[in-house]
């Protein structure tokens, strides 16, 4: 093993990750958790209360887990669905965007970069198990920077990053 257990276990869980982001001054999207039908409401509207939202199950892979949802009953009826099977969930904003980049970085370097873009228009997600297409990619000075803080602050020898451009703003 490469990276020590408390590094996996920060990366692993997406609200762990978020926290960890977040309190190092890092970019990411609005994310809130979702506890209960009670934490809906709330939830949304910590994430700038528009639709589409995208819910994640705090722990998986490969965009399984994943959902992009456009109104507040589909909202809750998925996570609803997703409880029984006892998921705990995270909401965030969404992003329309075409691609993002995954950054490798082993000890603090950047060693790679590679832009994964959908094919298919109507999948939101960008995972290469989804079909996505990558490119190499040549990060900016600002992408590097915070992408190295953010490998950093996970605590990781080896990891990857993936962020996402939104205009001129970078979120990991």
């Amino acid at each position: 093993m490469v990276n020590d257990l408390e590094s996996i276990l920060e990366c692993y869980n997406k609200m762990t990750n978020v926290i960890m982001l977040e309190r190092n001054n890092i970019p990411t999207p609005r994310s809130s958790i979702l506890s209960n039908k009670k934490s809906i409401e709330d939830a949304h509207q910590r994430v700038g209360g528009k639709f589409p939202v995208v819910l994640k199950t705090l722990t998986g892979t490969q965009g399984v887990g994943v959902s992009k949802v456009n109104d507040m009953s589909s909202l809750i009826s998925v996570c609803q669905s997703l409880w029984k099977f006892e998921a705990d969930l995270l909401i965030q904003e969404f992003f329309d965007i075409k691609s993002d980049i995954r950054t490798l970085v082993v000890n603090g370097e950047i060693i790679g970069a590679a832009e994964r873009t959908k094919k298919d228009s109507k999948e939101f997600r960008n995972n290469v198990h989804l079909g996505a297409d990558t490119t190499p990619y040549v990060l900016t000075d600002l992408e590097r920077k915070i992408i190295i803080e953010a490998a950093r602050t996970s605590g990781a020898v080896y990891c990857g990053v993936d962020h996402c451009k939104v205009g001129k703003n970078v979120y990991v």
